[in-house]
């Protein structure tokens, strides 16, 4: 004799309908494949419908039995309401199985589901965000352990009348949030720490109740306590992007003066150079013209030592300027991109690139300082010069 199967068995559950609390049951039959249906079920034990009465069946006919529910090992999981499938240690929080639930005629294959599975399927999404924000949970993904700010047991229990009212469009908000790719983690432990704080002053059989309840609450506490978060995070993101650019700055400022540094030791070099090598007549037993070639050639070669560092200092200074406007630039920047993390940084008590703006100035300063020593050095030099050195008019006597 041939076995009744489950997608027959559920083809008769969907036109059956019960009384008495399930335990007896009419159906009509319409079709052949009912027909044969109906009488696999009713020779088989394993499907606990048993016919009232003798009458064969055939087509179009209503007949009446009892029932209990069969066994899941032999046809699935098979519940008279979806309150068993919430009381159920499997299916409260997972449902990787395959169930028909007689009241709603649903079976979880079927495409269109009433708004009740959706909000039943939503819950076993939420469940695993809990899963995932948990320090432990147990192997019936039903029992789940926080342990900040402080520990907190969190049992899943829940009703057909929870999963109506349940708030899908807060599990929503909070399943995109949380699984956005940029810091998930921390995202994590905020969201654990608003489920303790919310739920921990209440009973631990209706913490998980309490919990469903105060979804948008869940998710208001989650979206404030990130943006703090997220907050500090730029603002140490910003500092060390400033901290870089200062150093970064403050480097090619330095390189301002290293450049000419040369230059810069060779004016006492020069100094001593014009004081020793400066001849006077005596030295060169009153030889006029010789004297005069010597100290001109000196004061010259001065002239044009003095010539090139201001035009090197001219450039340094130029140079300033540009790393200046560059500064500034990025200093703009950091105010557009970042502008609420940027003003949190100047009320702590300066601008970020005050300092640099500083040493640009102090480089300027010291710049000037040495173009006008070159200049106080040559205006010394060429009185030096006309003091020991023969006036060429001398010549034209």
């Amino acid at each position: 004799m041939s076995q009744i199967n489950r997608a027959q068995l559920i083809d008769l559950y969907k036109k059956a309908f019960f009384q008495e609390n399930f335990s007896k049951g009419q159906i009509t039959v319409d079709s052949p494949s009912l027909v044969q249906s109906l009488i696999l079920a009713f020779d088989s034990e394993n499907t606990g419908w048993s016919q009232i009465g003798i009458e064969p069946v055939i087509l179009n006919q209503t007949y009446k039995f009892y029932h209990r529910l069969p066994r899941s090992i032999d046809f699935g999981h098979i519940f008279n309401n979806i309150d068993q499938l919430c009381n159920n240690s499997f299916f409260k929080s997972r449902n990787t199985k395959k169930y028909f639930i007689i009241d709603l005629k649903f079976d979880s294959s079927d495409a269109n589901k009433p708004e009740i599975i959706k909000n039943y399927e939503a819950l076993l999404r939420f469940l695993e965000l809990l899963g995932k924000s948990a320090a432990f949970v147990d192997s019936s993904f039903s029992r789940f352990l926080f342990l900040q700010p402080e520990n907190m047991e969190l049992e899943v229990f829940y009703s057909s009348t929870v999963l109506r009212s349940l708030d899908v469009a807060s599990i929503n908000k909070i399943e995109s949030f949380i699984v956005e790719n940029i810091h998930e983690t921390q995202k994590r432990t905020i969201f654990s720490k608003a489920i303790v704080n919310y739920c921990k002053n209440e009973t631990e059989k209706f913490r998980f109740e309490k919990l469903l309840s105060g979804l948008k609450n869940i998710f208001e506490t989650l979206d404030h306590d990130y943006a703090v978060f997220s907050s500090d995070f730029s603002y140490e993101k910003l500092r060390n992007e400033i901290e870089n650019a200062k150093l970064e700055e403050q480097v090619k400022i330095h390189k301002v003066i290293t450049d000419i540094q040369n230059q810069i030791l060779g004016i006492p070099i020069a100094t001593v150079i014009v004081a020793t090598q400066f001849k006077t007549q005596k030295q060169v037993d009153y030889n006029a013209i010789y004297q005069f070639c010597l100290n001109t050639g000196i004061f010259i070669g001065v002239l044009i030592f003095v010539v090139i560092l201001w035009f090197l200092i001219k450039n340094q200074k130029e140079s300033l300027m540009g790393l200046k406007t560059e500064i500034i630039r990025k200093d703009n920047k950091f105010k557009i991109d970042s502008p609420v993390v940027y003003e949190k940084i100047v009320r702590e008590g300066k601008s970020p690139f005050e300092d640099v703006f500083n040493r640009i100035g102090t480089q300027k300063k010291i710049l000037n300082t040495i173009n006008w020593v070159g200049i106080l050095g040559l205006v010394i030099t060429f009185f030096i010069y006309c003091a020991i050195t023969v006036d060429p008019r001398y010549f034209f006597k």
